[in-house]
């Protein structure tokens, strides 16, 4: 890993999920799922826990009543957005705690960049190891962490390791792991952009990189 990689992409798992397993331990190993009610149109999965999305097939956005056909057993929690915002605020207090280049990019990820602040906390690494660990010490949540050059490769690491994990990826990494990978997986392509790339025979990060630059 280069001394480059400064910037971090913290990604609390399954966060409205984890809120509630924190507060309630009875609910930690569990299937949890927080969706709104069946009898409105608003009654679709906003989160569920690991152990309902890999145990069950559980997906966000999903309708909530598809959500208990494949999950009868799943414990159904109506959203709490005031408990959420609580969650993430102290979050973003222990990320503060080391470094105040802190940009939140939405309730349960934010960007850190900790150049400069090896001489308080150690080599960016030993950042991330600590962030988790005071994140899942002192709120009881775990995250996933994405260490990397720039803040595409930070968030492009941070998902290829989920829940509870941490990945590096360098410039010199790019090509092994990430061209592979379908396009739709880079940040920021959408479904309609993935229509578009196709039509150019664009089905591959890899494919994305070796376009003419002067076509795209």
């Amino acid at each position: 890993m280069s001394s480059s990689c400064t910037i971090l992409l913290c990604d609390a798992n399954s966060f409205f999920a984890s809120v509630h397993q924190a507060l309630d331990p009875g609910l930690r190993g569990r299937p949890v799922i927080v969706a709104g009610r069946e009898s409105t149109r608003h009654g679709i999965v906003l989160a569920a826990s690991y152990e309902a999305k890999r145990g069950y097939g559980i997906k966000t956005g999903m309708t909530a009543r598809e959500a208990k056909r494949l999950c009868p057993d799943g414990i159904f929690i109506p959203p709490r957005h005031d408990l959420y915002i609580e969650f993430s605020s102290r979050i973003l207090r222990i990320m503060r705690e080391f470094t105040p280049l802190v940009e939140p990019f939405s309730i349960d990820e934010a960007w850190l960049d900790v150049s400069g602040c090896e001489n308080l906390f150690g080599p960016s690494l030993t950042i991330a190891r600590r962030l988790k660990e005071r994140i899942k010490n002192e709120v009881g949540i775990t995250t996933s962490v994405g260490l990397g050059p720039t803040k595409l490769l930070a968030k492009m690491a941070a998902e290829m390791q989920k829940p509870d994990g941490l990945t590096v990826l360098d410039f010199p990494d790019v090509p092994k792991k990430m061209w592979p990978l379908p396009v739709k997986e880079l940040f920021g392509v959408g479904p309609r952009m993935e229509l578009h790339l196709a039509k150019l025979g664009i089905y591959t990060i890899g494919d994305l990189a070796r376009f003419p630059v002067d076509v795209l």
